[in-house]
């Protein structure tokens, strides 16, 4: 029967019940470049308390190398023996299953986490990354050199790599057809865009053929691999994801228990809906445990000044002069004073965490860039101070004085009191 994790009591008697713990990351511990809310202290926890953990993600673009500096990053400690990814898993399934011939290559549709992987294994590859930008639609010749088509989520897929990988498919006797894995979605910017499984799809219709192979979850080879390197009992050991038809199909079909955290992809409706064939074990609430970990007085409230940290935990990315107003707005409806510190309930703070645009994405760095451009009348990429300054207190999303204050300390300012603009927008991106 599902349970549902409510409460601190509730949390300490899951991890006591454990010892391996096996987490998905997109959507369970971040969400692109923000980690949620607690993950770090959770970690260091599960440890402390003598546990197991390891990392199986579906995403392919990254090696496990890469994950290790994603994690190093956030401040969480991980080994590369504890980072199970698609990549990987396609990699060896590749080595030690197709005992892929070393005369033959792969082409990639997908990023460079695949090539790493491969590489890794002494299998070579090519196309990925290097066959971006713009096609003409010329004819593709055939290289027979190709042994297998991989197709992960990929960011900069064209027409080429498809005409590629199809050319190869129908042409080459034998060559297999790998996809890393079919998630049909992926969290990132506070909601979902095309994930690997949407990628290949395109080419299976031109194709009419399945995979000969789909590695991600919920297929159990990257289980199976975990349970053979590691000796771990299955009794003793929980999946956590936010995705029913892959990290807790994952564990159901490994016969092991699961924890669905609703961070990701997964609603709540969703997962008590009576025609929901994926059972989880457990569950847990995203917004509600964010919340809790605030709760500093233990009685379901939020200081109004730790209101920005919240937000920002749970993938938001308002500016403090924002986060001062929506203070301001919340105090006033409760007729506190101006610049009182009070405390917010949850249903408050899911009124201001649902607010319109709450979760807009960060600008990229070419949009920061063609911003100040206006003002670049040399055109040599720099600006004056005092145009900076105006261009981040007035316009787009509107700093404070003091945030712009903060910033400027560690910007070099040149003899002539002109600032390079590119370097600006990449140290405050970087931060």
């Amino acid at each position: 029967m599902l349970q549902y994790l409510q409460n601190k009591e509730d949390r300490e008697a899951f991890i006591d019940k454990y010892d391996n713990f096996l987490f998905d990351c997109d959507g369970v511990l971040w969400e692109g470049t923000n980690v949620f809310s607690g993950v770090k202290e959770s970690m260091e926890l599960l440890r402390s308390k003598g546990k197991r953990v390891f990392f199986v993600t579906n995403n392919s673009t990254k090696s496990r190398s890469s994950f290790l500096k994603k994690f190093e990053g956030f401040g969480i400690k991980a080994t590369v023996e504890e980072v199970f990814s698609s990549a990987f898993a396609t990699a060896a399934y590749l080595k030690n299953i197709l005992k892929f011939p070393s005369d033959k290559r792969v082409y990639i549709i997908g990023m460079n986490g695949i090539r790493d992987e491969l590489a890794a294994e002494g299998i070579a590859s090519c196309g990925g990354e290097e066959d971006a930008g713009l096609f003409e639609n010329e004819a593709v010749p055939n290289d027979e050199s190709i042994g297998a088509v991989v197709v992960g989520l990929d960011t900069l897929v064209n027409y080429r790599k498809y005409s590629k990988a199809f050319t190869y498919l129908t042409k080459n006797p034998g060559c297999y057809f790998i996809v890393t894995n079919e998630d049909s979605t992926f969290p990132q910017h506070g909601s979902f865009y095309p994930g690997a499984g949407s990628i290949a799809a395109p080419l299976i219709t031109a194709l009419n053929r399945r995979p000969d192979a789909v590695l991600g979850k919920p297929a159990q080879n990257m289980l199976e691999a975990i349970f053979a390197e590691h000796k771990l009992d299955p009794a003793k050991t929980c999946m956590i994801g936010d995705r029913l038809n892959t990290d807790i199909e994952f564990g159901l079909n490994g016969g092991i228990d699961t924890l669905c955290v609703l961070t990701g992809i997964t609603s709540k409706e969703e997962l008590l809906a009576p025609e929901n064939k994926v059972p989880s074990t457990f569950y847990m609430d995203k917004w509600k445990e964010a919340f809790s970990l605030y709760d500093k007085k233990g009685n379901s409230t939020v200081s109004s000044a730790n209101l920005g940290d919240l937000l920002r935990g749970l993938g938001q990315t308002p500016t403090q002069a924002e986060v001062n107003e929506l203070v301001k707005e919340t105090g006033r409806s409760k007729s506190i004073p101006e610049g009182q510190e009070f405390d917010i309930d949850f249903g408050t703070f899911l009124s201001i965490l649902t607010r319109p645009d709450g979760f807009k994405p960060a600008g990229s760095s070419q949009e920061f860039i063609q911003g100040f451009q206006v003002f670049d009348k040399e055109g040599d990429g720099y600006i004056s101070a005092g145009e900076l300054r105006y261009v981040l207190t007035n316009l787009g999303e509107k700093l404070s004085e003091e945030e712009v204050n903060e910033l400027l300390k560690e910007v070099e300012v040149g003899k002539d009191g002109r600032i390079n603009y590119v370097d600006f927008v990449t140290m405050v991106l970087s931060n």
